[in-house]
């Protein structure tokens, strides 16, 4: 189970496990949260306890749409368990600047 809470209209906190299931309705939300920001949205990723290739599937979502509608996306505590997926995929140089202490 995962879940993805509004801290404020720039910030929110994922946590849980991202799993086939759980991934699909946080892009919506996530999307959401997005949309109503005003064009700054920050997730942290503290809290996320279980991740595979979906986790950054949906990362990537959030990357395009982000891209698409103009809203400058950062990424607070990606979670060390993702960092083999990222390099493997070759995925550094775009997840690099997102990334905040």
């Amino acid at each position: 189970m995962a879940d993805l809470i509004s801290i404020d209209a720039n910030q929110a906190t994922l946590s849980g496990d991202l799993s086939f299931d759980s991934v699909p309705p946080l892009m919506l939300k996530g999307r959401q949260l997005m949309a109503a920001s005003g064009g700054e949205w920050c997730v942290d990723m503290a809290q996320v306890t279980r991740a595979s290739s979906v986790g950054i599937a949906l990362l990537l979502d959030w990357v395009r749409y982000a891209n698409q509608e103009g809203i400058d996306f950062r990424i607070q505590a990606m979670p060390e368990l993702l960092q083999p997926i990222i390099n493997i995929s070759d995925l550094d140089a775009l997840f690099a600047p997102l990334l905040v202490a």
